[in-house]
């Protein structure tokens, strides 16, 4: 269950960008004779239909429902109990309250004679249960994946996400401000004081790992009393503000030696994300990036973004593809992880990217 502060604001996320965004889901639902479009959302899975609405669920799970005009339905298995807060928090469409979504909104789709196909977002992932419901409402209708439909219309930030994402930035960066190396303490305590900062400043959900002895080990899990932190460890902090997801990643030490080695690896880190270019591959932009900082070897790196319904999903990285290209506009957290002298370093940040600068 999420624990944070959940609103809609009309200021931040105006009706209008809603209806915009719901605009250019139907055009692509015309261009690939969709009549109809259907996305899942629970906790883990919220952000397309956050996307779309505005809404997030706090826990249990729903479908929104899109036709080809008219307003969108989103049928949730959350009781009519709190359909007050769910309209407070999601100004778009129409809220049914239903045991059994996939039934109801079956149902709907079976009594419209226009509808023959209708896109599934994620379709391999849609659950089993509220898939059997459709299909026995509506067994004539064919069900397709739409996954890259929708993934297509989602790229490219609006003024909108971009004031929302540099939000959710500013709550992660100023949680992490939080951490003195010299006094951390045990994992439980750092954790804690981090994630205190972020929900207090408004953010909606809060997920802190962290590193707590780089010199043994690289991965992160979650922090414990029981863990002690070692004089060079890495926190990363995931934020959501108001359906926006954010990751900033730092690495500490308590040793001056260190801290002249990992100041550097973050000045060159800060280059990096500020000079992403679109069009171009992105493995090849980091790999030349990498070749200015001086004794550093590039361990590891990856580029997420949020096509779907998870919040951040990995688009490229150093174990996958090398020639994926991010597009004018894209949102991503890029993560990148370092060797810099005998000194491990990771460092993780959101950007939106930008034009080709100037020769």
């Amino acid at each position: 269950m999420r624990r944070g502060l959940m609103q809609w604001s009309a200021d931040e996320l105006p009706l209008a960008l809603l209806r915009e965004r719901i605009g250019r889901l139907r055009a692509a639902m015309r261009e690939n004779a969709l009549q109809a479009f259907l996305a899942y959302t629970n906790l883990v899975r919220p952000s397309a239909v956050s996307w779309l609405t505005g809404f997030t669920p706090y826990w249990s799970e729903g479908i929104l429902l899109v036709g080809g005009d008219g307003e969108p339905a989103f049928a949730t298995a959350l009781s009519k109990r709190v359909a007050g807060w769910m309209r407070s928090v999601s100004p778009l469409g129409e809220i049914v309250n239903a045991p059994r979504p996939g039934a109801v909104l079956g149902a709907r789709i079976a009594a419209d004679s226009a509808i023959e196909r209708v896109g599934i977002l994620e379709l391999d992932s849609f659950p089993s249960g509220a898939y059997d419901d459709l299909v026995a409402a509506a067994p004539a209708v064919a069900l397709v994946d739409a996954t890259q439909v929708f993934a297509e219309i989602r790229r490219g930030a609006d003024a909108a996400e971009r004031r929302l994402l540099a939000r959710a930035d500013e709550i992660a960066a100023a949680a992490l401000d939080q951490v003195d190396a010299a006094a951390a303490g045990n994992a439980g305590v750092l954790t804690g004081a981090v994630e205190r900062h972020a929900r207090l400043a408004g953010a909606e959900e809060v997920y802190i790992v962290v590193a707590p002895d780089l010199a043994a080990d690289r991965r992160m899990v979650r922090g414990t009393p029981a863990l002690a932190i070692k004089d060079r460890f890495a926190l990363t902090a995931s934020i959501a503000y108001k359906g926006s997801w954010v990751r900033r990643a730092r690495t500490f030490a308590a040793d001056g030696a260190a801290k002249d080695a990992l100041a550097r690896a973050d000045q060159w880190f800060a280059r990096l994300v500020g000079a992403i270019k679109p069009d171009w591959p992105l493995a090849a932009q980091i790999t030349a990036h990498v070749q200015a900082l001086s004794g550093a070897t590039l361990t590891g790196w990856m580029a997420e973004s949020c096509l779907g319904s998870y919040p951040l999903q990995t688009v490229a990285g150093s174990h996958g593809t090398s020639d994926w290209r991010p597009r004018l506009n894209d949102s991503l957290v890029l993560t990148a992880e370092l060797t810099i002298g005998d000194m491990p370093w990771m460092g993780a940040a959101p950007l939106i990217v930008g034009p080709p600068s100037s020769p």
